[in-house]
């Protein structure tokens, strides 16, 4: 199999990192908290950039797959409520979330950058059901590419992306949501607390920067968003404690607001205008 150069640069670098956990979370042996084979066929073809070593941690590596199950969760459901569900990845990256769990819904869209999605066609290819979007998620023209369905029948999902916006970038995509696609379901992850130290500088170091922060969901109110559930990631890993090694023994620490909210997974329905 050809290998292809995967030489990203700034935030679509950390793609190749999300990506490799996937593939050894495939490869467990014991206890994965998903298969993927697709990501592993893929990843065959796939050139590790070597300066990224240093950030691939199995800490980092634990966090990423419980946060891709817990997107998971919510799509399987979602879909399985609405016949016609139409979902939408923004910042898709090498997601194969439609091959996991999206193959019963009426179309699934990923979106990214040109560069990205370039890279994701050498190795997928678009169908009636599954198709690309080479955009930004703040490119709002995208909202005009989506297939007719009722909004409350949409899911757009933005996991590890809203980070990396400004907070005036990410209330102008929510406002936008709101006059296209009120009571659709918006599901994102935001981080603050301990993310805002060695996380963010290491992502600052990689030319990825974080740009919002939050002190826990509370930020989320006045933002045009309604929470339906709310994920706290360092809580979620501590359901697996055997893989945390040393601190295993101190599951007291995800209750610290500190840790707590280093990274919510939050679910919420996009309110209409006319809510305010």
């Amino acid at each position: 199999m050809t290998e292809f150069s995967t030489k990203l640069t700034g935030v679509p670098r950390t793609m190749l990192m999300t990506t490799r956990a996937r593939v050894d979370e495939h490869q467990r042996e014991v206890g994965a908290l998903f298969r993927d084979p697709k990501v592993f066929e893929w990843w065959q073809a796939i050139a590790w950039d070597s300066d990224l070593d240093c950030f691939y941690q199995p800490l980092s590596q634990l966090s990423w797959v419980v946060r891709a199950n817990a997107f998971d969760q919510v799509a399987r459901r979602h879909i399985a409520s609405y016949a016609d569900a139409v979902v939408v990845e923004l910042g898709a990256g090498l997601s194969t979330r439609y091959y996991r769990v999206g193959r019963g819904c009426k179309c699934w869209i990923d979106l990214d950058l040109p560069e990205v999605t370039n890279l994701r066609r050498q190795f997928d290819s678009e169908t009636q059901q599954h198709r690309f979007i080479s955009r930004s998620a703040l490119n709002f023209g995208w909202m005009d590419e989506l297939p007719d369905c009722p909004s409350e029948h949409l899911l757009i999902i933005a996991e590890g992306l809203l980070m990396y916006f400004s907070v005036e970038q990410v209330q102008q995509l929510i406002n936008q949501l709101r006059q296209r696609f009120p009571n659709a379901t918006f599901m994102f992850d935001v981080v603050g607390g301990a993310s805002k130290g060695k996380a963010a500088k290491w992502l600052e170091k990689l030319g990825a920067p974080m740009q919002w922060f939050v002190k826990n969901e509370g930020d989320i109110d006045g933002m045009g968003l309604a929470i339906a559930q709310v994920v706290s990631l360092v809580q979620e890993n501590y359901r697996y404690p055997h893989r945390l090694n040393a601190l295993r023994w101190i599951p007291w620490i995800a209750k610290l607001p500190y840790f707590r909210n280093a990274g919510l997974i939050i679910e919420t329905k996009v309110l209409p205008l006319s809510s305010g």
